[in-house]
């Protein structure tokens, strides 16, 4: 890139423009907010266990990631939100915290421990 390309007329730095990756942004809303996973996410976890070996078991994700979806919508005021996490974006994110989590479930990190 030429230096004339990154100032404006007048010499200010051009803001450089960035593509949002809202899939992974979503992604980090919803493991760092405690009350999603707990209230909504976990649920889904448990279900994903129990039919963790079902080839569609992704779909047990489809309900809470829209809720996710609302509340960070809400949170970030996105206007757009039905736009940008439409149905194929909702089954994209499903199948990847399906297959994350049965990586989890197949370690055995939800057994819970007797003591």
């Amino acid at each position: 890139m030429l230096l004339r390309e990154m100032f404006s007329p007048i010499g200010a730095p051009k803001e450089p423009e960035q593509e949002i990756d809202w899939l992974d942004d979503l992604k980090f809303y919803i493991d760092n907010n405690n009350d999603l996973m707990s209230k909504t996410m976990f649920p889904a976890i448990e279900k994903h266990k129990k039919y963790h070996d079902h080839p569609e078991v992704f779909k047990v994700y489809i309900n809470p990631i829209k809720t996710c979806v609302e509340s960070y919508c809400d949170m970030f005021d996105i206007d757009n939100g039905d736009e940008i996490f439409n149905k194929e974006k909702i089954v994209e994110i499903a199948k990847h915290i399906a297959e994350e989590q049965d990586r989890f479930i197949k370690k055995g990190d939800y057994d819970r421990r007797k003591t």
